[in-house]
């Protein structure tokens, strides 16, 4: 990955204000995957339209890479919060990089025509970049789930599609719901190209519990969170787009 396409998408996304209230809540201690997700959503949807303008396989890769990182990122700061409210010393856990999705994805879109390519990249890259949080999901909450806890999952319906894609609408709704670890439904990791649906969870249904009262103000930071970061990951993100 080139340090500078990550840097052109942060800049760009420097006066989003939806990106920088999300990222507030994750630093409060009260964000979660959902944050994760919606910050996924807008990263994919800044990502789509820059290669929708100059799309190559090898762009593909280098603003996939881009976003997987920044991606990564948030979804850690959400883990240590979920952690914090569980009470529990595990450190957040990584996905690398999803080669054979990303290449997969660059298989798909060279099959299409080059006029229809820049709709199918603005439709196919936000539901993409949001698989990537469901994958950190899946990967936390398994590890958690054989460390004893009892992960909480929830998969929320977006009801945001494509024109074009309506047909989806029936399958995700029946997706949609809070399931304890083991009961979920097999798929419910699952995406259509153009989905917009979140999929987080709770290492127990006591930490569920914390964030909820936590970001409703009923009790305070220090009541919930026992580990401190040294940066925050507003300050994370902006010394990223700094960096030369």
């Amino acid at each position: 990955m080139e340090e500078n396409v990550l840097q052109l998408i942060v800049s760009a996304l420097d006066d989003s204000p939806d990106l920088w209230e999300r990222v507030r809540k994750l630093d409060k201690g009260s964000g979660t995957y959902s944050e994760a997700s919606e910050i996924a959503e807008i990263v994919g949807d800044e990502v789509a339209k820059q290669l929708a303008e100059i799309y190559t396989p090898e762009q593909l890769d280098a603003y996939v890479r881009a976003a997987h990182e920044l991606v990564s990122m948030v979804s850690e700061v959400a883990q240590q919060n979920l952690n914090d409210a569980a009470r529990v010393g595990i450190k957040p856990l990584k996905t690398k990089y999803p080669k054979a999705k990303v290449r997969t994805l660059a298989e798909e879109l060279s099959l299409i025509s080059e006029d229809a390519l820049p709709e199918e990249v603005k439709n196919a890259l936000p539901s993409f970049v949001m698989g990537m949080v469901d994958d950190i999901v899946k990967y936390n909450a398994d590890f958690q789930a054989k460390a004893g806890l009892k992960p909480v999952i929830v998969r929320t319906w977006s009801g945001s599609y494509p024109s074009h894609d309506t047909k989806h609408t029936d399958w995700c709704q029946e997706l949609a719901g809070t399931y304890e670890y083991g009961h979920e439904p097999n798929r419910v990791y699952a995406r259509h190209k153009g989905c917009r649906c979140k999929v987080e969870y709770f290492p127990d249904k006591r930490a569920k519990g914390r964030i909820t009262a936590l970001s409703k103000g009923e009790i305070d930071r220090s009541g919930v969170l026992w580990n401190t970061r040294s940066d925050t990951l507003e300050a994370r993100i902006r010394k990223l787009n700094r960096s030369k």
